[in-house]
């Protein structure tokens, strides 16, 4: 059967579609990521199936159609409305794996891992727009690689950058800023929101950018690219950005 490749990753290796299938690289957290998936499904939460390894060694993911939002379909995601759907949506997934057990030996990436420690909720860890797939009425996050346990507020930040979003380059004004953070929340649910997701925001948006700088200065070759293409600059900007502009936006997780 035919292979296609499927682009919109930053840091990825080559990843294809085979039929109704995924096919991706694996690594030490793959059998972790694997029984998480199971779990998602046990518990009726829409998310890719994980269906074995191939003879290449790829693992092999139920393919999810529908549209990705980033970046061709950004304005599904925009409104008060859509955004309250998204927070339940990433409620739905935090509750879900409440009771998910994670075995002792059990290997999580550390791409995107909490450095904090915190084993509050076993996060998904990129809840960025480009990981998020509109299937009908369902909201769908695809990528759980980077799964690793953390802080509910690490899983959720994110989420705000790149949905409401927070980034400088968005051109949203304060007042309507406010109005779909708090309709997130809502979705979410105000009684578990954290109250320093914004906080945590700019401690993401700085080690995005401090890994990005030190792995290029190591030589990688995918994070020198992400340099060159101005990825730590943007996180940077995000980091000032969202510390200028925390006072006035943390009202709308607090009323």
């Amino acid at each position: 059967m035919d292979e296609q490749l499927l682009s919109g990753g930053n840091t990825h290796a080559a990843v294809a579609r085979v039929g109704d299938t995924v096919r991706r690289p694996t690594g030490a957290w793959t059998p972790a990521v694997h029984a998480l998936l199971a779990h998602l499904e046990s518990r009726g939460v829409a998310a890719p199936q994980a269906l074995g390894i191939d003879e290449s060694g790829r693992e092999i993911l139920s393919f999810i159609p529908g549209d990705v939002i980033w970046p061709g379909h950004v304005e599904l995601v925009r409104t008060e409305v859509a955004l309250e759907s998204l927070g339940r949506t990433i409620r739905s997934l935090h509750e879900a794996v409440s009771d998910f057990e994670v075995g002792r030996d059990a290997r999580w990436s550390d791409r995107a891992a909490d450095p904090s420690g915190s084993t509050e909720v076993l996060c998904h860890n990129d809840l960025g727009i480009w990981n998020l797939v509109r299937s009908g009425e369902e909201w769908i996050y695809i990528d759980w690689d980077l799964a690793a346990p953390g802080r509910r507020a690490w899983d959720v930040s994110l989420a705000l950058l790149s949905a409401v979003s927070l980034m400088p380059s968005t051109g949203v004004d304060d007042a309507r800023t406010v109005r779909r953070i708090r309709a997130f929340v809502r979705g979410y649910g105000a009684d578990t929101f954290p109250l320093d997701t914004l906080e945590v925001a700019v401690e993401r948006c700085r080690i995005e950018a401090l890994m990005i700088e030190v792995d290029a200065a190591r030589g990688d070759h995918v994070a020198q690219r992400l340099l060159a293409e101005g990825h730590a600059n943007t996180w940077r900007a995000a980091e000032r950005h969202i510390e200028l502009k925390r006072i006035v936006w943390q009202a709308a997780l607090t009323q």
